[in-house]
């Protein structure tokens, strides 16, 4: 459906611009939407009436127009926005809506290095203790029972190391996904 053209009207509101804001927020649109249903509702017309971006089409339909947001942030918070932005090879906007769809923060290259060499430590822990588990295993078939004591120890955090790997391994993977989806946009454009 093709956007309506622009035309503009303006509203004495006579004491009801708290009543008008307080509605708009409450359903979570602007003042301008909350008028344009109330009009069209008042006309006997379902022109105007909002629909429920919740209940639309996925924000990946081609279908789905995209809105301008106007956002007034502190300096030090939009300069944050930019430099994360840049660093995850996005623009504002889409930086944005991959937070907003719950996509972790995309991490600076200086931290995505921290987290590879954290990677690579605990992924050679992992060997570690898989070859320990190997020889327990070994210990206990041939019922060395004192010999395997010795690893109890260690294999008591097992639980522990192997979930803070794998949380490890996730982030790691969550940024590299996102960078690989910001190089193929770029050059799609």
């Amino acid at each position: 459906m093709a956007a309506a053209p622009r035309e503009y009207f303006t509203v004495d509101l006579r004491g009801l611009r708290a009543a008008l804001a307080g509605r708009a927020a409450r359903d979570g649109v602007t003042e301008s939407d909350v008028l344009r249903s109330a009009l069209a509702a008042a006309l006997g017309t379902s022109r105007g009436v909002l629909s429920d971006p919740a209940n639309g089409s996925t924000s990946g339909s081609p279908s789905v127009a995209r809105m301008k947001l106007s956002a007034r942030l502190m300096r030090p918070a939009a300069y944050r926005l930019d430099q994360d932005a840049r660093a995850a090879g996005l623009s504002r906007g889409a930086y944005l809506a991959r937070l907003i769809q719950g996509a972790p923060p995309v991490a600076s290259s200086a931290n995505r290095v921290a987290m590879c060499t954290a990677l690579n430590s605990s992924s050679e822990e992992l060997a570690v203790m898989s070859r320990d588990i190997n020889h327990l295993t070994q210990l206990l078939r041939q019922g060395s029972l004192e010999a395997a004591k010795s690893y109890a120890e260690r294999h008591e955090t097992l639980d522990r190391d192997v979930r803070s790997h794998l949380a490890l391994a996730a982030a790691v993977l969550a940024d590299l996904s996102a960078m690989r989806l910001a190089t193929s946009r770029r050059s799609k454009q």
